[in-house]
This record gives structure tokens, C-alpha cells and sequence, in this order.
């Protein structure tokens, strides 16, 4: 299960009120439509991007076109901050729904780290919790059966998506099959079949488009399949 993306209040942590005011005041707010990319795999590095507003998500395209979901993004998130070696992008990023971006670009970034202490020392941590996190995630992808995958990213994205509600944690229509079999690395077919298998397991209920989930019931399942 991915660990969280680092924060635009990890980012600024240790700024003054006047040097987080400077830091906004630098960045480029950009609109983008549901589907829309905000950039794409290859592109040039021109500028670290926070999410503002709305939800995005960041894939993988491989020669053939599948596409990989890695990460949903949420606001605070930053990405696209591993660009001071000067490569392309490495992933695409889009838009799940109408969202709003704050771009800083890269000349501004090289300034930053430059002449403010403060913002390379959260530069740098930033980039430790990326590496932490590409630590943490890659043995769990290996070690881990779908179903077991499955159960571990809906309540990720319950923690970062989701409604509490009597019915249970509610995921609304943004979350599909295809999605989700993108999340896991998995088919589309085979995450048909372990949502039926969890609604009949009293793991979670459909409502038309929405899941409700119970929680606690996924977090023993995910215990039981681990030992």
C-alpha cells in the first residue's frame, strides 16, 4: 500500500509566515479539466507541482500504452519534485477530477535551494520520504496476492478519499474497477470478481456506483491472509 505523498506543510515546514507567503507568491496556478494531463511522461522538468484543489491521479505508460496507476493525489500533495537531474518526467499526471495546480517552476526551485536554509532542508526531506516510500511499497507489491493487494488499497483510499457514513466508509463513482485494477496491477476481471467476493464476505456493500466499506472488517482480513 503506497504511503502518503509528502505535503506542501512538509515542504514549508520551518518558513516564517512571510516566507510561505514569498513561496505562494512565486508559484503558477494553473486549471485543469477531469481527463485532463497536467503532463505527460517525457515531457521536459519545468517546475514542482502542488494539487490545490481536485483529485489526480499518476500513471505509467509502457511502450505497448497500458497504463499503470501508481498514486491518487489529493490537495497538499506534491509531486513531480524529482527533477533537478534535468530527465523527463517520468510518469504522467491527470486529472480524476476538475482540479486546480500550483506550479513552482524550476529556475525558481534552483533559486530556493540556493539561498534559503529552511527550504532545502525540507527539499531534502522531502525527497528522503520519497525514498522511504519507494522502499516501503516495492516489497509489499511482491509479496502480496491480489486479493490481499485489493483489500490494502480500499482502505487506503478510504483514509484519503473516503465519507464516513452509518452504511459504512463511502467511496464515491471516481473509484471503478479499472482504476482499482490499475492500483494493484491486476484485471479488470479479476477485481470484478474479488469485489463480489468481499460484498459476499460482508467486507464492503455496492449502492449503484458506490462502495461502502467496513473498515474494521477489511483490516482483520488483511491480518488473517497475513499469517
Amino acid at each position: 500500500m503506497p504511503l502518503p505523498f509528502p505535503s506542501m506543510r512538509e515542504l514549508l515546514s520551518g518558513f516564517s509566515e512571510a516566507e510561505s507567503g514569498r513561496f505562494h507568491s512565486l508559484c503558477i496556478e494553473r486549471r485543469f479539466l477531469r481527463d485532463e494531463e497536467v503532463f505527460r511522461q517525457g515531457d521536459p522538468p519545468d517546475g514542482v507541482c502542488v494539487v490545490k484543489k481536485g483529485l489526480l491521479k499518476i500513471v505509467s505508460i509502457s511502450e505497448k500504452g497500458t497504463e499503470q496507476i501508481l498514486h491518487i493525489l489529493r490537495p497538499g500533495d506534491v509531486f513531480g519534485e524529482l527533477i533537478l537531474i534535468g530527465k523527463p518526467r517520468p510518469f504522467t499526471a491527470v486529472a480524476l477530477t476538475d482540479a486546480t495546480i500550483s506550479i513552482l517552476p524550476l529556475a525558481i526551485l534552483q533559486d530556493l535551494l540556493a539561498t534559503s536554509p529552511a527550504f532545502s532542508r525540507s527539499y531534502l526531506r522531502l525527497l528522503s520520504m520519497r525514498l522511504y516510500e519507494l522502499e516501503q511499497t516495492f516489497p509489499a507489491l511482491v509479496q502480496a496476492w491480489p486479493h490481499h493487494r485489493l483489500a490494502k488499497e480500499l482502505l487506503h483510499l478510504a483514509e484519503d478519499l473516503g465519507d464516513e457514513t452509518p452504511k459504512g466508509t463511502r467511496l464515491t463513482l471516481h473509484i471503478t474497477h479499472e482504476l482499482l485494477s490499475n492500483l494493484i496491477g491486476a484485471s479488470r476481471e479479476t477485481v470484478t470478481l474479488l469485489i463480489h467476493k468481499f460484498e459476499e464476505i460482508g467486507l464492503l456493500r455496492r449502492e449503484g456506483r458506490d462502495l461502502f466499506l467496513n473498515r474494521q472488517r477489511l483490516a482483520d482480513y488483511i491480518g488473517l491472509e497475513g499469517e
